[in-house]
């Protein structure tokens, strides 16, 4: 690989959670990179349909772990810790990679002797791959933009390689979050400034049914629980904790408009009220959010869309 002068080994980790549909195109997108992987591991989070099967059909080019459902957190730090590799690539089972993914990300760390991890940007498609829109992350992104949504942020889920130290340190995916793991994988690396990004797509993010991202009550849920969570922790920064009602006000405004997308007027009016009660100054925001919609911009203009498509799924 370039940007060094030994090679660099990378595991990929694919979580399945009856993804029977899907996990074979991950796969292939994994084998197939410019770069290849030094292993391929499957960790098959207790599916009920064919996915296993699908998996044994690589016979021993992938290597599968089977365990009893315990959400995405759980079955990424499985295969982190069964990784053999210097470096931890994840790929969801639903999503694809471009084929030079992980040749682009490794070149992307040799530059940044800051960062100990690199994600790109998110090309969001439909069931069919036709193109909706993509998502990019800024490599100067800040607490104070991931707590007031001044920034699209992706998903670590496919789109994070980070070295193995780096994973360990920050204590790998929290295993009680069904849907804001990424974004709080995503909070560790940012306050500990060992993040970079790409802006090139680089990944294929596949919306469907199932998705987290298709479910406003779910993310709510989620997401105040991961704000809760770094609130409360001793790690915040004062400046970013003298955020905190703005930062809640601006995640009210944000699933409010998961709400109005999805055409529950009744949810979107009472989080729109607690956000404008909470921090009055997301009024503009809420009108600049409606001007976009209007002029039709796309999913990786809209803080509403980011939210939807940035989050994942079980």
């Amino acid at each position: 690989m370039a940007g060094g002068e030994t090679e660099t080994s990378v595991s990929a980790i694919i979580p399945a959670y009856n993804a029977e549909a899907y996990i074979r195109e991950a796969i292939d997108s994994v084998l197939d990179q410019s770069a290849p992987v030094a292993e391929c591991i499957v960790v098959d989070d207790g599916s009920t349909d064919e996915t296993v099967a699908q998996v044994r059909r690589f016979g021993g080019g992938v290597r599968l772990i089977e365990q009893a459902n315990a959400g995405p957190g759980a079955a990424r730090n499985r295969g982190a810790a069964e990784a053999a590799g210097d470096l931890l690539a994840f790929l969801d089972a639903d999503d694809r990679w471009r084929r030079t993914r992980l040749s682009r990300q490794v070149d992307a760390l040799a530059l940044k002797p800051h960062a100990s991890a690199v994600v790109c940007a998110t090309e969001v498609v439909d069931r069919q791959f036709r193109p909706l829109g993509v998502i990019r992350q800024r490599a100067d992104l800040t607490l104070r933009d991931m707590l007031t949504w001044r920034a699209g942020v992706v998903s670590t889920g496919s789109n994070l390689l980070i070295t193995r130290d780096c994973f360990a340190a920050v204590g790998g995916f929290d295993e009680h979050s069904h849907g804001s793991e990424d974004w709080l994988m995503t909070f560790q690396l940012v306050a500990r400034r060992k993040l970079t990004a790409i802006d090139d797509p680089l990944v294929q993010y596949r919306v469907h049914d199932t998705n987290l991202s298709s479910s406003a009550a779910r993310l709510e849920r989620e997401m105040l629980a991961a704000y809760d969570k770094v609130f409360s922790g001793a790690e915040l920064d004062p400046e970013a904790r003298a955020l905190r009602r703005k930062a809640y006000a601006n995640l009210h405004r944000v699933v409010a408009g998961a709400y109005f997308v999805e055409g529950d007027r009744r949810s979107f009016a009472r989080e729109a009220t607690k956000s404008l009660l909470t921090h009055p100054s997301t009024l503009l925001d809420f009108v600049q959010s409606g001007l976009r919609r209007v002029r039709g911009q796309s999913i990786g203009e809209d803080p509403f869309a980011m939210a939807r498509g940035g989050a994942r799924r079980t």
